[in-house]
């Protein structure tokens, strides 16, 4: 071999160790990247549609003495000091539209139901509101919690807690192999459709109830997996009057 041949070849080794180096610092970062990425959507789900993510309505009737409303923040009276609804309407809608991951429900904020309106997390949803008797007369009203839309199957690891006047109530499907519901929830009240339908009695005028919604993805369900990916789920409430203070049927027509 000629000592230009020798020059060659040591340049030659000299670059190929150097890429070699150089490819051996950056393939880690690059598996890293992808791991991360991996983990990202490892169970990103979609709660929303092109409706929200959530939406609650009330029946309204043109009735002075039956009424309910909803509204996102009570202020207080400057003349009674009572606490009384902000702007009342019949329809609220929390707007976000998130793409969330699997998390632990227990790292949820302990204080999750202490704002107003609209205060997603970064892989939870929440959205607080009040319910309103703003007629003359004392009521009966039902609300019903119910799944508006599910793909790929992101129901099986989706918790719903339900915040009344402060009582939390966390909310899943049974167990997909039958032996019950998860642990620390009510089960889904029917079909995996509808979540929960209460009655409340006794609603009288200018008595409000506080309610928030909170949705995740539990990581810790066994449920939740890869099929989930791209999943939707979306969750609504309607609240209807259904009666006079002992429940009984009200003539709306002959109370007009």
């Amino acid at each position: 071999m000629t000592r230009n041949s020798i020059s060659r070849y040591i340049l030659r080794s000299a670059g190929e160790v150097k890429r070699f180096r150089l490819m051996m610092r950056v393939i880690p970062i690059v598996i890293a990247v992808l791991v991360a990425l991996s983990s990202v959507v490892y169970v990103s789900s979609v709660m929303y549609n092109r409706y929200g993510s959530y939406t609650v309505t009330v029946n309204k009737f043109d009735n002075l003495n039956y009424s309910i409303a909803l509204t996102e923040y009570m202020i207080e009276d400057p003349e009674t000091g009572k606490l009384i609804p902000g702007k009342s309407v019949a329809r609220l809608n929390s707007k976000a539209s998130e793409q969330i991951r699997d998390m632990d429900g227990a790292t949820l904020p302990d204080d999750i139901d202490q704002q107003n309106g609209e205060h997603n997390g970064e892989n939870y949803i929440a959205y607080t509101y009040y319910l309103v008797n703003n007629g003359e007369k004392t009521l009966t009203y039902e609300y019903n919690l119910y799944i508006v839309n599910t793909t790929n199957g992101v129901e099986k690891g989706v918790r719903v807690r339900l915040y009344e006047n402060g009582v939390a109530t966390t909310y899943a499907r049974t167990k997909t192999d039958g032996s019950g519901p998860e642990e620390g929830t009510e089960p889904f009240l029917v079909g995996d459709s509808t979540i929960v339908k209460k009655q409340v009695g006794n609603f009288g005028p200018g008595d409000y109830t506080k309610f928030t919604i909170v949705i995740w993805i539990e990581g810790n369900d066994d449920d939740t997996t890869d099929d989930i990916i791209g999943g939707q789920f979306k969750v609504d409430m309607k609240i209807n009057i259904i009666g006079d203070e002992q429940g009984a049927p009200i003539d709306f027509e002959q109370q007009s």
